[in-house]
């Protein structure tokens, strides 16, 4: 049986939210796709002309707010915001990965080992979506708004809570959740920014990674034993 509402809502008002350890329900409901209308231009760090392809305008907010406690800013590098992340998610749930292409999608769904990996009749796309709207109804129910909007360290404690298992949702379970969000924030944060992320390569020069260089054989002897600082070289440069 999944974690409700009011489950939620008792957590909360004894301030054990952490605490609300719950079974979730494997069974899908149906799941609502955004109209086409619904692109919308991004709020933050990016440039005017960008649209989304996948989320709505409430689902971009909450993947924002959870990219900046995930991956925040620091005096190292940019954001995960700042670096294009949610852009980078976005743009692959609205392709094949959102869509499950190369995901054995027959059937059945049962419990499997942990070895065996995530076992769910949705795809990514759509356990993002009823993954958001189920977070966003506790979120509601419990402090009054969205999760974009709640205090740092509320935040933190519901992205934790989901992460140990300690929150159950109804229709993904939280973990799995977690995993994905965290799994894509990374890629997007370090892949080349052709794929939407890493913008201005600001992670690969963080850690010093030269990119899609093809050549060091001139720099072998100079920079043996020594930092390599080389501007990173991505696909666009390439071309």
């Amino acid at each position: 049986m999944g974690w409700g509402r009011r489950d939620f809502l008792r957590a909360c008002g004894a301030g054990v939210v952490a605490a609300a350890r719950a079974a979730w329900a494997r069974t899908p409901r149906p799941v609502r796709r955004p109209p086409p209308q619904s692109r919308v231009r991004w709020a933050r760090g990016m440039p005017p002309a960008e649209t989304l392809l996948f989320f709505t305008a409430p689902e971009a907010a909450f993947v924002t707010a959870a990219t900046d406690v995930l991956l925040p800013a620091d005096d190292a590098g940019p954001g995960g915001v700042e670096a294009g992340v949610v852009r980078y998610i976005d743009r692959q749930l609205a392709g094949a990965f959102g869509g499950g292409t190369r995901t054995y999608r027959l059937g059945p769904w049962r419990d499997g080992t942990a070895a065996q990996g995530d076992q769910l009749p949705l795809t990514p796309a759509e356990a993002y979506r009823v993954a958001i709207a189920d977070i966003e109804a506790m979120c509601g129910d419990c402090y009054g708004g969205p999760f974009a909007t709640l205090a740092p360290a509320q935040k933190r404690e519901i992205l934790g809570g989901l992460d140990s298992g300690d929150i159950g949702l109804a229709r993904v379970p939280g973990t799995v959740f977690m995993d994905m969000l965290l799994a894509n924030a990374r890629e997007g944060y370090f892949a080349d920014p052709a794929y939407g992320g890493n913008q201005g390569a600001a992670a690969w020069t963080m850690v010093g990674y030269p990119g899609a260089r093809g050549d060091y054989a001139r720099d072998i002897l100079a920079f043996r034993d020594k930092p390599f600082p080389v501007e990173p070289v991505t696909l666009a440069d390439l071309q």
